[in-house]
């Protein structure tokens, strides 16, 4: 049961975000300027009644419409975010699994050589990778394979989303920054956890290292692992936004930077440009994603952790 107001709490609190980022969006966007000799000098102009005017509009417009609203491109917000969610989720998913894998492994490694030089290869190279932007890696990647791609390995498109294998580079780039950080949390888990009683014994009775890891060690560390999985996907969701914006791959992030309207100025007593229904829209849709992960960890955490899952009972 507690399981049950554990995910309705967490819904509770996505309706509360979901409104206030509404209510954020349709803030009014219209500016005042005027002349200061040969200046033109603009200011942002707030007023309550055209605050009002605009949630009233939308929210008839919703009501009306049965639709989220319709883009600048004439197209109704939820065509965009079917299209826009299918070329995301290809590239999430598998950057997920990927960065795990990976992940864990190269913590298994860290954990594995705890020497001098093994901690230069091991924890030293997670550490690199951790403090290292991810756009730094991104650039350097793509800097090298243009100059290997000038001495004789085969041309590819690293950018867009028009050829089939234009998929790999956004997964392979959305999940090294993730895979570091997994990668320091498995090590700390199996740093911890080889310090229990139960593991010094089955070690002193002369079961192998890579037995008492793979049957006792690594098992016993899901538990430790599943409380940063939000830690992850907030990452994995924060990264994604780079991703495409650099590899010029049309998704969620791409299209929501669009249509926000980042510019470097616009003209005197011209509104603050955004597309406001493709905000709304694409914005409760990162939120949409979150939740579902969230639930995804909550209902994890509950059913392979036995002594929370006693606790709650």
């Amino acid at each position: 049961m507690n399981l049950f107001f554990r995910l309705l709490g967490s819904l509770c609190l996505w309706i509360c975000m979901a409104l206030i980022i509404i209510l954020i969006v349709l803030l009014p966007r219209d500016t005042v300027s005027h002349r200061v000799g040969d200046l033109d000098v603009m200011s942002y102009h707030f007023t309550w009644n055209q605050y009002q005017k605009n949630i009233t509009n939308y929210f008839e417009e919703v009501k009306t419409k049965k639709s989220l609203g319709t883009t600048n491109f004439d197209e109704p917000v939820e065509v965009e975010l079917l299209l826009y969610f299918k070329r995301s989720i290809i590239i999430l998913i598998p950057a997920l699994f990927l960065s795990i894998f990976i992940g864990i492994n190269k913590g298994i490694f860290d954990y594995r050589h705890q020497t001098k030089f093994g901690r230069f290869f091991g924890k030293g190279t997670t550490w690199l990778g951790q403090s290292v932007p991810d756009f730094f890696l991104i650039f350097l990647v793509q800097t090298f394979l243009s100059v290997a791609m000038r001495h004789g390995l085969p041309r590819m498109d690293m950018y867009g989303d028009d050829r089939w294998y234009n998929i790999f580079f956004p997964i392979i780039f959305l999940s090294m920054y993730p895979a570091f950080i997994i990668a320091r949390y498995t090590s700390q888990a199996l740093d911890t956890e080889d310090e229990q009683d139960y593991i010094k014994t089955e070690k002193a009775k002369g079961v192998p290292d890579r037995m008492v890891l793979l049957k006792h060690t690594l098992r016993n560390c899901w538990p430790k692992l599943l409380q940063h999985f939000m830690h992850i996907v907030l990452t994995l969701f924060s990264g994604m936004f780079v991703v495409e914006f650099l590899t010029l791959y049309h998704g969620i992030g791409s299209r929501l930077i669009t249509a926000i309207h980042i510019r470097y100025s616009i003209m005197p007593g011209e509104p603050l440009p955004i597309d406001v229904p493709a905000v709304i829209g694409f914005s409760l849709l990162v939120m949409v994603l979150l939740l579902i992960a969230q639930w995804i960890s909550q209902i994890l955490d509950y059913f392979l952790d036995p002594l929370k899952r006693r606790n709650q009972t």
